[in-house]
């Protein structure tokens, strides 16, 4: 079991430490190679959290660090399960826990690329990585559970092309990832573009299970972005009245810290009882820098529902979009079209970065 020892350090104990990294380093090294995560490692991920509160200029990359560990957490409990050396199938309950941590991979490793500023190539090719293994854990879920070799045959050749597009995106990083997983797959590539779909999820789950822990490096500066909303200031006892049918405005003030380019990526979510979703994408206008770092979003959202009859709460957000697209660097081989369009070079996503507010709603009837 992994025994992960951490000290909640001090201010001048960190400074005494050297750094935040040399924590993480050492929490990183006894965890390698361990079968599976203890209570006390979670309560030691909380400690690493807790480093950030001591310093605030600590905060993001102490979170940033964490947010890895639990990636690397969720991985090794996802794949501690003796019934994987089972041949039968996954009974539901795994298959779902392990679904789950794949799915829980994937959302970290796109908040850490696109909700902190300060992230270099060489933190970012390590979140690949990361999200590399999700994609695996997630394929052999799917062989585990599924019957027939026909959907595999696709998601096999989808993947290993994704790992040639990251041999390539990465190219000259991969010196930096001896015995990691992408390395083990690319020595395998000959033989892995010509196995079967159950020969090629087999050495999937066997490299996992053996590949070395990867070391995260810190940049010296990390900050996480965040948003909060002063209004509307929710749980108001003054309800928003308006007549149903027509729309009415409803004005949103935030402050926005260590946002890049928010009149690009900051949208408004409004999400309705029924379940609907509006996005809205504030206007560059409605954007103000008062200083470093810093940014105050005012603008208004125009709410409308044929179907509002009775006072209701709607939700109210804030989302950072991003786009994965830019952080590919144009290579000759890309504009000579030889990526596959199964490849995922280009994803599109938000992730919540305030606190909902709740509106409180009350539409009249229309005047016949």
């Amino acid at each position: 079991m992994i025994q992960v020892r951490i000290r909640i350090l001090a201010s001048a104990d960190i400074r005494r430490a050297g750094s935040i990294g040399r924590v993480v380093k050492d929490l990183e090294r006894e965890a390698e190679g361990s079968p599976g995560p203890t209570q006390a490692t979670q309560t030691h991920k909380k400690d690493l959290q807790r480093l950030g509160e001591l310093q605030s200029e600590l905060a993001g990359v102490a979170d940033f660090s964490a947010t890895y560990l639990r990636c690397q957490l969720l991985l090794i409990k996802a794949l501690q399960e003796k019934l994987w050396n089972v041949a039968a199938p996954l009974y539901l309950k795994q298959s779902d826990l392990a679904s789950a941590a794949a799915k829980q991979i994937m959302e970290e490793t796109y908040k850490m690329e696109f909700m902190y500023s300060g992230v270099e190539n060489k933190q970012v090719v390590i979140i690949h990585h990361m999200r590399l293994q999700a994609k695996a854990l997630q394929l052999i879920v799917t062989a585990r559970t599924t019957r027939g070799l026909d959907p595999l045959f696709g998601m096999c050749e989808k993947f290993l092309q994704e790992v040639d597009f990251f041999q390539r995106y990465f190219i000259t990083d991969l010196p930096h990832l001896q015995d990691s997983f992408v390395d083990k797959l690319l020595d395998l590539m000959p033989r892995l573009m010509t196995s079967k779909p159950a020969e090629v999820v087999k050495i999937l789950q066997t490299m996992l299970r053996q590949s070395a822990f990867l070391h995260l490096p810190l940049p010296e500066q990390i900050h996480k972005a965040s948003a909060t909303i002063i209004e509307p200031a929710g749980e108001s006892d003054n309800p928003l009245r308006f007549t149903s049918g027509l729309v009415v405005a409803l004005d949103v003030d935030a402050t926005l810290e260590h946002v890049q380019d928010p009149q690009n990526t900051v949208k408004v979510q409004v999400l309705y009882p029924d379940g609907q979703a509006q996005m809205i994408h504030p206007k560059p206008a409605d954007f103000r820098n008062p200083g470093p770092g810093r940014h105050r979003l005012i603008t208004q959202v125009y709410l409308s529902h044929t179907a509002w009859t009775e006072p209701c709460q709607v939700e109210v957000r804030l989302l950072l979009s991003y786009n994965s697209s830019a952080r590919i660097p144009k290579c000759p081989w890309m504009e000579g079209g030889e990526v596959s369009p199964q490849v995922e070079t280009s994803i599109e996503g938000t992730i919540p970065f305030s606190k909902p507010v709740k509106v409180y709603i009350m539409p009249k009837p229309a005047r016949r």
